[in-house]
């Protein structure tokens, strides 16, 4: 697999693996939690104050007044570890309160003595009313904080459905990231140039140059004058690779001039192009270095007998 292949597959995964946890993840909280606070909004006045004081008990808070004489939109006063606290909601998605609710609140929370306040909607409250509301014991749930705390108190089979649609949504939308994916892994693999692997040259076996066929096309017949088989030996000795030339000194000793007189597969191809002539296999070989070298002569048999 060449790096065009593997850089395409990684960025097409990369990007849909982290899209789809985005989407399923923080993207699905975002819309389960607008289509709550959608939800919570066209719910009657008194189940909504009912949702939010039954959330608020969890918290400890104990409600002081009798929900049967409450209608409207109104105060309530709750009470919790001997302190009282005033709720105040605004009910409806399209508030947006701001600094004037929290000093209205704080007002009436002066006014009945108590020890703070609550401030809930499913609408929005501003930067201004939340800085208001941090110097004077006012806690603000508007929609983005208040669907966790009355989420399981929504109906079950609207819930569901909230729960239904917003997974529907992120299935869609992870769908097209998969395919923005796929074609960001296609643009890649034409941006990055083709570098297939490298393969090694092909090395020649040692016994190529140990046993070259030259000489066989050159073998003096076994039974050719003995002058025959000196010269065509010359000639063929001289086709080595490691053998600058060769010449008969006398009429048994043949001067072979070769690179390295050590060179143990020199001396094997030369006694084999020897052994191939009959009448010269006891010959004495001279292997002479090149001038100047510090190697010395060498003097030897291919064959004794």
């Amino acid at each position: 697999m060449t790096t065009q292949w593997i850089a395409a597959i990684g960025v097409a995964i990369a990007i849909g693996c982290a899209a789809s946890f985005y989407f399923f993840t923080f993207q699905r909280r975002r819309d389960e939690a607008a289509a709550g606070i959608v939800a919570l909004s066209a719910i009657s006045w008194r189940g909504f104050i009912g949702m939010v004081l039954q959330a608020l008990r969890r918290r400890g808070y104990v409600q002081v007044v009798d929900l049967e004489d409450v209608s409207g939109d109104r105060d309530y006063m709750l009470e919790r570890e001997g302190a009282r606290w005033l709720l105040s909601c605004k009910h409806g998605s399209t508030y947006v309160l701001g600094r004037n609710a929290v000093q209205a609140l704080s007002s009436e929370v002066l006014l009945k003595s108590a020890a703070g306040g609550l401030l809930v909607t499913q609408g929005r409250i501003d930067t201004e009313a939340r800085g208001a509301a941090g110097k004077q014991r006012i806690e603000l749930l508007d929609g983005a904080t208040l669907w966790p705390e009355l989420r399981d108190l929504m109906p079950p089979g609207e819930l569901e459905a909230i729960r239904a649609r917003t997974g529907a949504a992120a299935r869609q939308r992870a769908l097209l990231a998969w395919l923005f994916a796929l074609l960001a892994g296609v643009a890649t693999f034409l941006a990055l140039p083709d570098t297939p692997r490298a393969t090694a040259p092909a090395v020649p076996a040692p016994a190529a140059v140990a046993a070259p066929a030259a000489p066989v096309r050159i073998e003096a017949p076994p039974h050719a004058p003995i002058e025959t088989q000196r010269s065509d030996l010359s000639r063929a000795l001289a086709t080595l690779p490691a053998v600058d030339r060769a010449i008969w000194a006398t009429g048994s000793t043949l001067q072979v001039f070769v690179a390295r007189v050590d060179d143990q597969a020199s001396v094997d191809a030369i006694c084999a192009l020897v052994l191939r002539h009959p009448d010269l296999t006891s010959s004495r070989l001279q292997l002479t270095p090149p001038p100047g070298s510090d190697q010395q002569t060498r003097f030897l048999q291919c064959r004794s007998f």
